[in-house]
């Protein structure tokens, strides 16, 4: 059996939205893991936090029990634990902050992508439209009548999804 030149340009059309679509799903679900890393790492930051703020209210409870000297020390060790909360939550944010912008960069490339994919040959549409309705369970008939094809195209059409 002899392809038409369209049906063969269509196929391949096909098959290389299809190659689109896969490595846009293969992205996504990249990001999904990246995201996922860092809510992790977010969650880890706020139990080091929390061990932190509860370290200075004992810093805080001893400190009223203790004389001037005592007190002077403490104040420094709360002043130097502080310090190094600030820090390291400056640091997660910048990461953050890092990672947001890469991904928003990598979803504005998958938004073009997928604008190139739309805007493809009208042709390869007709037959997206086509498989479509394939693998709804349009008969040949219906497909032959809402894309104006070919019996045989339709055939052919029907024959690969199932």
């Amino acid at each position: 059996m002899i392809l038409s030149t369209p049906l063969v340009i269509a196929i391949i059309a096909l098959v290389l939205a299809l190659l689109a679509l896969t490595a846009v799903v293969i992205t996504a679900r990249k990001q999904s893991q990246v995201i996922e890393r860092q809510q992790q790492r977010l969650m880890m930051l706020t139990e080091t936090a929390s061990d932190i703020l509860a370290l200075k209210k004992q810093l805080e409870q001893q400190t009223e029990k203790q004389d001037g000297g005592d007190f002077a020390q403490t104040q420094q060790l709360q002043q130097s634990l502080e310090l190094s909360l600030k820090q390291q939550l400056e640091q997660q944010n910048q990461q953050l902050q890092q990672t947001v912008a890469q991904l928003s960069q990598e979803q504005r490339a998958l938004e073009q992508k997928l604008q190139q994919l739309s805007e493809q040959d009208p042709g390869a549409k007709l037959y997206q439209r086509a498989a479509k309705l394939v693998a709804s369970g349009a008969s040949i008939e219906e497909i032959m009548q809402e894309c104006d094809l070919p019996r045989a195209e339709a055939e052919l059409l029907a024959a690969m999804r199932r």
